[in-house]
C-alpha cells in the first residue's frame, strides 16, 4: 500500500484502464496522511501534566507505548498505562513553556512524530490571601504583657500558627504568634513607649496576608517610684513598684533625682529604700528615676520627684493664761507665767516683761516655775 504523503500535494492525476493507454492528465491534489494527536492537558491545582496520544481515529494507544513531549534539555519520556494515558509530575516540566516535536512509539511499530506539541511550563499554584479580620482585639494584663486576639468577621478566631503583625515603635512592627486559644502574647517590654495607632494583618499558614485593619497597639506600661517623706524626721522611704502593683525583690537598686547627680537606693526585704534627710537636696528634685532588677536591664520611670531636706517647723509655746509679778520687801519681782490651766512652764523657760523706755526685761524661768527680776533692775 502507497502511504500518504505528509502534507497536501497539487498535481495531476491520470486513468488507465485495462489494455489501454492512460488518460489524458487533470488537475487533482492529494491529501496528506492523518497523523496520531498529543493532548497535554494540565491540572491546576496541582500543575501535573497528563499526555494522551491519540490515533488519527480519536483511539487510544495500547499500553506500553511511549510517548516523547518537548523539554528544556531534551524530550521527556512519558510512558502510557492501562487508560490510555502518561503523566508528567509538576516539578519535571520545564521553567516555561517549550514547543516542539512529539514522538508516540508503538509497541513492536516504528515511532510517529507529531508536530507542534507544547508542553507547558512548571505550575506554582496560586497562594490563597487570609480573610480580612473584622478586627484585631488587644487587651493589656495588670503585669503591661498585651493578649492579641484578631477575629474574623463572624467573630470565631484564627488558627494557630497564624502570625499577626501590630504597629510598634519608629515604623517597626510587632509580630504575634496565635496559639491554640486563638490569641497570642506581646511581652510588656516589647511594647512601645506610647500608644501607636496604625494598621495590622493576618496571615494563615500558607497564605497570603490579609487586607490591613486599623489598630493601635497600647504603650508599655511602666514601673512606678513612689517616694513618701516622713514629716517628723524629713527621713524618705523609695518603694519601688511594678505594673501590676507588686514590690522588687531585695538587692533592686533605685535611682531617683538628685542635686548633683542621682541619688542611689537599695531596696530590703520589705520592698523599700530610705534615704536619710541630711542627704536629700536642698530643694525638691523632678526628674527620671530608674530601677535595675537584679540581672535584668534597668527600666526608667518618668515623673520623679526627690524631695528637697525638711527642716521640721519649731512648734510654739502655749500662750500663758497670765504672767504673775510679786514685789518681794526688797523689791526684788519674782514672774510666774501660768498656762491656762494654771500649771507653770517649764525651767529655762524665757519670759519677757515691759522694760523702761520701750526695753524689754528677760526672765529666766527656774526649777520652781518662777524667776526673778532684781529691784535694780526694775524700771
Amino acid at each position: 500500500m502507497t502511504s500518504f504523503p505528509k502534507k497536501d500535494v497539487t498535481g495531476t492525476g491520470t486513468v488507465t484502464e485495462p489494455n489501454k493507454k492512460p488518460s489524458q492528465p487533470v488537475d487533482v491534489t492529494t491529501p496528506a496522511r492523518k497523523t496520531p494527536t498529543l493532548d497535554v492537558e494540565r491540572d491546576p491545582k496541582t500543575g501535573d501534566v497528563t499526555v494522551t496520544p491519540k490515533k488519527p481515529d480519536g483511539s487510544t494507544f495500547p499500553p506500553g507505548t511511549t510517548v516523547e513531549i518537548p523539554g528544556e534539555d531534551g524530550p521527556i519520556t512519558v510512558e502510557i498505562g492501562q487508560d490510555g494515558k502518561g503523566k508528567v509530575p509538576n516539578d519535571k516540566l520545564p521553567k516555561k513553556d517549550v514547543t516542539g516535536t512529539g514522538k508516540i512509539t508503538e509497541p513492536g511499530k516504528p515511532a510517529v512524530e507529531v508536530p507542534n506539541v507544547t508542553t507547558p511550563g512548571k505550575f506554582t499554584p496560586e497562594t490563597p490571601v487570609t480573610e480580612k479580620p473584622g478586627k484585631i482585639e488587644i487587651t493589656q494584663q495588670p503585669n503591661g504583657n498585651a493578649i492579641v486576639t484578631p477575629k474574623k468577621p463572624d467573630g470565631s478566631t484564627y488558627p494557630s500558627g497564624s502570625k499577626v503583625e501590630i504597629p510598634g515603635e519608629n515604623g517597626t512592627t510587632i509580630t504575634v504568634t496565635i496559639g491554640d486559644n486563638g490569641s497570642g502574647t506581646v511581652p510588656n517590654d516589647k511594647l512601645p513607649k506610647k500608644d501607636v495607632p496604625g494598621t495590622g494583618t493576618v496571615t494563615e499558614p500558607n497564605k497570603k496576608p490579609s487586607q490591613p485593619v486599623d489598630v493601635t497597639t497600647p504603650a508599655r506600661k511602666t514601673p512606678t517610684v513612689d517616694v513618701e517623706q516622713d514629716p517628723k524626721t524629713g527621713d524618705v522611704t523609695v518603694t519601688p513598684k511594678k505594673p501590676d502593683g507588686s514590690t522588687f525583690p531585695p538587692g533592686t537598686t533605685v535611682e531617683i533625682p538628685g542635686e548633683d547627680g542621682p541619688i542611689t537606693v537599695e531596696i530590703g526585704q520589705d520592698g523599700k529604700g530610705k534615704v536619710p534627710n541630711d542627704k536629700l537636696p536642698k530643694k525638691d528634685v523632678p526628674g527620671t528615676g530608674k530601677i535595675t532588677e537584679p540581672g535584668k536591664p534597668a527600666v526608667e520611670v518618668p515623673e520623679v520627684t526627690t524631695p528637697g531636706k525638711f527642716t521640721p517647723e519649731t512648734p510654739v509655746t502655749e500662750k500663758p493664761g497670765k504672767i504673775e509679778i510679786t514685789q518681794q520687801p526688797n523689791g526684788n519681782a519674782i514672774v510666774t507665767p501660768k498656762k491656762p490651766d494654771g500649771s507653770t512652764y517649764p525651767s529655762g523657760s524665757k519670759v519677757e516683761i515691759p522694760g523702761e523706755n520701750g526695753t524689754t526685761i528677760t526672765v529666766t524661768i527656774g526649777d520652781n516655775g518662777s524667776g526673778t527680776v532684781p529691784n535694780d533692775k526694775l524700771p
